[in-house]
């Protein structure tokens, strides 16, 4: 007990994105008094943005749900009685059970959103021993594509860090560190000072592209076309590394004539790239090693377009023979000295008694399934035992299928849904969908669990009030796909009747015959994590540097072999082939662009992107905060000066966005960041400020970029992402509307 009047320092993590830097809180009498970076953290090393310095707000905010809610009225309509949580776990409890026993496990499906606690693998945790592969956390569209083909190519992910004294070249392909990654931005521009090139591929002229020595401003979605261009020159010019691809890889010869389809000049025409920077990137990358080639989440959100462009990105990391080397891009391990996969019992759903069908989206996209991991799983044995650290990238359905499954049955019924920390009518393309099925009769039970009321939860029969980062001890693992972890303190008892994710999915658990599965804390359960170590949490988290780096490792194929059913990297993926994929990086134009529906694009000009990180929030989350929103008050479409003088709009100029699925109101940005005949819109708009109910529902409609994106499934990549990027739009002013 802390002796009152004092002020105690907290050291932790923040929670407020998902790079979890390390923070000391200060307290005094259960109230925060301040957050400060942690130097000595080397997750952040001090750092904080502008989130973090507005935790106290965001703790106490007038706002935050803090007490369990039961809907009164219809749904949408914003009425509400508090009630007990008991009297709220037995009835979702009861439902979920009637649930099961009528159609199967199957019959519920758990959405998942920002990275907010434990919330995301004691769902996991949940939803395994219940028996339900249909799991869909946000995750699927920040890198699903990409983590799958790395997998499929080399057995497992690369994790993208920069080694700022040894790293020579940095290629930032399909993101925006400076917005969304600043700690790995601070390196980038450490290692500029030390010598090293910097790449930037992107539509936009971003703040990480100003730094670059080789800008590639391609048209959105054409991401594989260019990566082929570079293979093309690296391959035709010798540039590669000879003794890794003749001993480590398998299918250079297809892949060589495969990249002969792609010589500069074509690419060119097909991206817009000047053919002599195409030239000098791919030179760049393959003469100065070690290099890194970042994993990017926007060449996961480009539909049809993305399957070529995550293949080639791997094929470029490994015939240059920047795999797994000091300064290059780093082969990952799963966490070590920690029980991590043995308690998320992804056994148990692959191999659950309780499951008859596969996720509803498995026929369709089934490298996103449970038998698709069920084959990387075989194919990962001899290196890696226990499987996948991060499963639940492998077997995530595609979400429209979950919104037909619940309004209409197909492929089954979907009859139960649990939003943890989500707000999939904001994040998710096509929200008419998401609505439709969310208002539907046939949805027997949707409970949410946030910080505050969103247009999602405003559709739930239960809310409940979720703890934040400052209110619970922290455990972070990165969804197991990093090796290191770090702990962190509880810096203030929870304040009024707000619970962690854990005690909620427990206290589901041990009505719904987990009783035994689920230790009664959550340092407990962190305790069960950390046994083979052979420390308890409190051990832990008390330690003058509470975090485990392992040493680095290099070269690790060397002892093991890749963890692929060769034992080597595979460039044309036989797991591929085996679901029934082409095994090569054929570039697929996006199925809605100017080449391939011509007719369409003359009635909607524009090519649309969206989906980037805008600091200083994260995706649909922290625009209550009146000192962040202050910051980006309003919803901006960046539009080019050459297009604004053709469309009669200065900046500042309310303008309607319009695709065929409905039409929205940004606020336009006249800039030079971007090309004539490409607009970026800002997602995830939605304001708090407005009301509830529905059809309001916040402004839900009025901004909400994907209220307008489409969903449907054959416009997604091969792995079931959105296509949040590389559609088609029109912009015209509000009186021409």
């Amino acid at each position: 007990m802390a002796e009152s009047g004092k002020v105690e320092i907290k050291r932790t993590s923040c929670y407020l994105c998902s790079r979890q830097c390390g923070v000391r809180v200060h307290v005094q009498d259960q109230k925060v008094l301040k957050v400060e970076g942690d130097l000595k953290n080397p997750v952040g090393k001090g750092f904080t943005c502008e989130r973090a310095r507005a935790a106290i707000d965001f703790h106490e905010h007038p706002k935050r749900l803090n007490y369990p809610l039961k809907r009164v009225g219809e749904r949408g309509e914003d009425r509400w009685e508090r009630i007990a949580w008991k009297q709220a776990m037995d009835e979702i409890a009861q439902k979920l059970k009637e649930t099961r026993d009528r159609y199967g496990p199957e019959a519920l499906a758990v959405l998942g959103g920002a990275v907010h606690g434990p919330g995301d693998w004691a769902a996991w945790r949940f939803t395994n021993l219940f028996g339900t592969p249909n799991i869909f956390y946000q995750g699927k569209n920040c890198g699903e594509a990409e983590f799958l083909m790395e997998c499929a190519v080399y057995g497992y992910q690369t994790y993208h860090s920069i080694d700022t004294s040894r790293t020579k070249c940095m290629v930032v392909w399909g993101g925006n560190p400076a917005a969304s990654n600043i700690p790995y931005f601070k390196s980038i521009i450490e290692a500029k000072k030390n010598g090293a090139k910097l790449i930037v591929v992107d539509p936009r002229l971003t703040e990480t592209a100003e730094r670059a020595d080789i800008w590639l401003q391609l048209r959105p979605g054409t991401d594989g076309a260019l990566a082929l261009g570079m293979l093309n020159i690296i391959i035709n010019e010798q540039l590669y590394d000879k003794r890794f691809v003749d001993n480590w890889c398998l299918g250079f010869n297809r892949v060589k004539e495969t990249v002969q389809q792609y010589p500069p000049e074509k690419v060119e025409g097909i991206t817009w790239v000047p053919k002599d920077d195409i030239a000098s990137a791919a030179r760049a990358y393959a003469t100065h090693r070690p290099a890194v080639l970042t994993m990017g989440v926007a060449t996961c959100h480009i539909g049809t377009g993305a399957k070529s462009a995550v293949q080639a990105k791997a094929i470029l990391r490994a015939i240059t023979g920047n795999l797994d080397i000091q300064g290059g891009d780093v082969l990952g391990r799963e966490p070590q000295k920690l029980a991590w996969l043995e308690n998320l019992y992804w056994d148990s759903l692959v191999d659950s008694p309780q499951r008859k069908r596969d996720n509803v989206s498995a026929d369709k996209f089934p490298i996103a399934s449970v038998n698709g991991y069920k084959l990387f799983r075989k194919a990962m044995k001899k290196v890696y035992p226990r499987g996948y650290g991060a499963a639940m990238f492998m077997l995530v359905p595609n979400s429209t299928y979950i919104w037909s499954a619940i309004a209409e049955g197909k492929p089954y019924p979907v009859k139960a849904i649990i939003t943890e920390g989500g707000n999939p009518l904001c994040s998710l393309s096509n929200a008419k969908n998401a609505f439709k099925a969310l208002m539907s009769k046939n949805l027997e039970l949707h409970v949410a669990m946030d910080f505050f009321m969103t247009p999602t939860s405003q559709l739930a029969d239960y809310v409940l009030p979720a703890a934040d980062w400052l209110e619970r001890p922290n455990l972070c693992v990165r969804w197991g796909m990093q090796e290191h972890y770090v702990a962190g303190e509880q810096s203030v008892a929870p304040m009024y009747e707000r619970k962690n994710d854990y005690q909620f999915w427990r206290e589901l658990g041990i009505r719904l015959d987990q009783r035994y599965s689920w230790p009664e804390t959550l340092e407990e359960m962190y305790n069960q994590f950390l046994k083979p170590w052979g420390k308890t949490f409190g051990e832990f988290v008390k330690m003058e540097e509470p975090w485990y780096f392992p040493p680095p490792a290099y070269k690790k194929y060397e002892r093991q072999g890749f963890a692929t059913f060769s034992g080597k990297v595979e460039l044309a993926p036989s797991i591929l082939e085996k679901l029934g994929y082409d095994p090569l990086p054929t570039y697929v134009e996006p199925a809605r662009s100017p080449m391939s529906t011509p007719e369409l694009a003359k009635e909607y000009p524009f090519i649309l992107i969206s989906g980037s990180r805008v600091r200083p929030y994260v995706h649909s989350c922290y625009r209550e905060e009146e000192k962040l929103r202050a910051r980006n008050p309003d919803p901006l479409v960046q539009i080019h000066p050459d297009t604004a003088r053709q469309l009669g709009v200065n900046s500042g100029d309310w303008v309607t966005i319009e695709t065929p699925e409905g039409k929205i109101r940004q606020k336009a940005e006249v800039t030079e960041r971007i090309h004539p005949k490409v607009v970026h819109v800002d997602g995830y708009w939605w304001f708090p400020e407005q009301s509830g109910k529905t059809p309001h529902l916040f402004g839900l409609w009025e901004s909400n970029a994907n209220a307008i994106n489409p969903d449907d499934p054959e416009l997604c990549d091969y792995a079931g992402d959105l296509p949040f990027r590389a559609t088609l739009c029109k912009v015209y002013t509000a009186e021409h509307g």
